[in-house]
This record gives C-alpha cells, structure tokens and sequence, in this order.
C-alpha cells in the first residue's frame, strides 16, 4: 500500500468510526479536524444555542441494538432507546477503546477545502494556536447534514419568538405560552410532545401527511420487528407494515391527521409514541400548513387562524458545506446526489462522503460501513466499477421509484437493503485481503 495522507472532516459518530475503520486498514496518516473541544458531533449537548447541539430531552429514535457499532455493543444496562447522555458517553469509550483520540485535532475548524495543483488537497482552518495549512491525498467528509437549519419564508411577519429546531434546548422557556411547532419529523413531534407538557397551548402544523409510527410494536422496539421482516420479499414487507400501522394506531384521522398517500416504506417515516397520545389527550392540536403570519396570527391551508406567543421550525436542514467553494458539491436543493453508494463523486478523485444517508434507523451504524468500504479504497483493496457514473444514474433510478421525490429524501436509504449493498462491495475484496494483505487489528 502506497503511502497516503488522508484528512477527516468532522468527529461526530461518523467520523470516529471513519478514523478508526482507516487505521483498522492500516492507514496511519490520518487527520481529523473537529471544531468542538470533544468528540460526538451534535451529541455533545450544549446549552449554547449557536452551536449545533441535541435538545436536553433528547434520546436515540433508533434502537440499542441497531444504534451500535458492529465491533462495540452498548452496554447492556443501556435502554432500548439510549439518550443523548448515554450516546456520547458511549462515543467516548469507543474513542477511547480504539485509541482514536491520537488523529484527532480538538478545537481546530476547517473554513476551507479545494484541490492543490498536485491533484490532491489543500485543507485551512483555524485552531487556538491561529491559521492553519494542511495537504493531503485523501479527503473523507464526515460533517453531516443536520448543519444548514431551513427556515420558511411564510411565518417572516411573525414578531413574536421564533426559532429553528437547530436553536432549541429545553421547554423552560414556553412555559405558560401558546406555542406553534411547524414540521412533521421526529425533531417536530419530540419538540412539540414536549411542549405539551408545560405550555398553555401547543399546535403541530404538518405541510404533508406524515407516517407517525410508534417507537414500540407488539412490545418490542419497532426497527428490531422490521428487521425481522428482511428475508420476506419487498411486497410482503410493505403489507406487514401496513397491517401492522393500522393494528397500532390505527386510521391517522382518529388523531385529526390526514392520511399518507406513499407506502409506509416509500418515506421518512416519523418515530414517536408520545405525540400520538398528546393528540388524543388534546395537549397538541394538529394544523394543516403553514399559509401566513402578521403579528403574533399565523394563517393556516384550512382558512383558520390563532394567536401564538412563539413558533418553533422543525422544518429540517439544507445539505451544505461551507468549506467548499461556491458550486463545489452544492446540493443544498438536490432531489438526488451524484454519488455512487452516497459516497463517491462521480467525477471527483479522492473524495468521500461518510454519514450523507438518511436510514429509516442509524446513521452511524450504516456508517460504519461506508467508512469500511473506503479505507478499503484507500488502502488499495478495492476499486469502484468503471463505468461510475452509469451505477449512480441507476441508483437514483432506483431510489425514485421507491421514495418520494424531494429535498427530504435526497439522501434516503433503507437501513437494511444499504447495508447489504455496502457488504456486497465489501466483500469483493476480500478474496484480495486473504492473498497476503492483513488488516491491522484483525
């Protein structure tokens, strides 16, 4: 193996596990530059607004069982759905366990990225001791996609408290108040659960129908039941699910919801048992979208109105990376990624993108695996196909047929069937690993 550099973006889940599949490979010039002072990306709660950050609240959406690293099960004193504590804390010793900590630069920030005129790359930034200048052969971004916070236009007249998801911490500050939350994912229904505890009103205003499915299913962990469901075909899973929903929760009508057109598994779906007993507990009145705000009045699809002290936007983040330059892998309102396994550019040598998927599960753990199947590349054992750009255009043909076409499921994948993908790839080289390459720590 020829001796390379590779530079890390981000030390958050995917990036530990990137920095530790690349010495597992028998890379050792390895750099990873986190703007944070710890590892754990947004798991490392912070009550500062301005940095990016869980909610205190916080727990995993995915299950333990499906939410660790193949090599490095959580502890078994965890519960099914570990918080944000718990996680980083698990982050830590998994840094900690691998000796990771060694490659990573603490506190130093990348504000630049762009290729040298040697064909490889020219990473700046800033760290405490000031500029700093790097090269390297390799560039892994592992920075993920909950960066850019999206902020509708049509609440701008509003003049009373109005956030991002991005922003929010703990309810304390809603107390008493009549509060909007607008967006129909996970962070949406968590946020607004939670709301309807301590405010004196709470409204959810969802734009489209949206899939909420209980966090457990006949007792179990819902992701671990759908696991079992792999080796039946696609059509029989669909059926499942669909059966299972309505046996669970029944028509969404019974909770003022409107009712999903796609199938259970053509979409993001949204985890969470909470909101659904706050609906039918009347702590969270469900709306329709968001048409227009004046003053503290915010007008919905329906032709309703009410009066809100604050609005809280759960309305989702735009792919983006500051550190490249303008129209450099700019896909902030993408309906697909020129990417071959939503890692490789087509047309971009040595550059690689671990954590840029969307699961209906974990992130990291499918990263994980991407990670894999790059230091692999990099270590020589393995090659994409030729004809790169034909594989990506059949993968987005594919996906097209399968989810719903927009910004939100530009990067969707289901846990599962990606995970055999990736092992797939993996596994063609491995007959060459055997052949005399041993990777280190194996």
């Amino acid at each position: 193996m020829a001796h390379s550099v590779v530079c890390v973006i981000g030390a958050g889940p995917c990036g530990l596990t990137t920095v530790k599949n690349l010495v597992q490979a028998g890379v050792t010039d390895i750099i990873c530059h986190e703007a944070q002072r710890e590892p754990g990306g947004l798991w490392a709660y912070s009550a500062d607004p301005q940095r990016a950050s869980v909610y205190d609240a916080a727990h995993t959406i995915s299950s333990k069982h499906l939410s660790q690293f193949r090599d490095f099960p959580m502890p078994e004193a965890y519960p099914d759905f570990p918080s944000h504590r718990q996680v980083l804390a698990y982050m830590r010793a998994y840094a900690d366990r691998f000796g990771l900590d060694r490659h990573i630069r603490f506190g130093s920030r990348v504000t630049r990225a762009r290729r040298g005129v040697d064909g490889g790359w020219v990473i700046e930034g800033e760290n405490e001791a000031g500029p700093f200048r790097d090269t390297a052969d390799h560039l892994i971004v592992c920075s993920g996609h909950h960066r850019a916070a999206a902020l509708p236009q049509n609440t701008e007249g509003f003049n009373g408290h109005r956030i991002h998801s991005a922003a929010f911490r703990t309810t304390d500050a809603y107390r008493g108040k009549r509060v909007l939350v607008v967006g129909g994912g996970n962070s949406a229904c968590d946020i607004a659960a939670a709301l309807g505890r301590v405010a004196d009103h709470v409204s959810l205003s969802m734009r489209s129908p949206q899939y909420i499915i209980p966090k457990l299913m006949f007792g179990r962990p819902v992701d671990t039941q759908y696991a079992k469901l792999q080796r039946l075909p696609a059509f029989v899973r669909r059926l499942f699910v669909s059966l299972g929903l309505r046996l669970t929760v029944g028509p969404y009508r019974k909770y003022g919801l409107a009712e999903p057109q796609a199938s259970p598994v053509g979409m993001h779906p949204t985890l969470n048992s909470d909101i659904l007993e706050q609906f039918r507990h009347g702590r969270v009145k469900p709306r329709p979208d968001v048409t227009g705000a004046q003053g503290q009045t915010v007008r919905f699809a329906d032709g309703s109105a009410a009066r809100f002290d604050a609005i809280v936007h759960a309305t989702g983040y735009r792919i983006d990376f500051p550190f490249f330059e303008d129209g450099f892998c700019d896909w902030a309102d993408a309906l697909e990624l020129p990417l071959y396994l939503k890692i490789l550019p087509q047309d971009v040598d040595a550059l690689y993108f671990v954590g840029l998927i969307q699961p209906i599960g974990c992130i990291w753990a499918l990263a994980d695996r991407q990670a894999e199947l790059v230091a692999e590349k990099i270590a020589g054992r393995w090659s994409p196909p030729a004809d790169l750009a034909g594989h990506i255009r059949e993968e987005n043909a594919r996906d097209r047929r399968r989810f719903v076409r927009s910004r939100r499921h530009a990067i969707e994948v289901d846990f599962h069937e990606y995970k055999r993908e990736i092992g797939k790839a993996i596994g063609r080289a491995r007959p060459r690993l055997q052949a005399g390459h041993r990777v280190a720590g194996s």
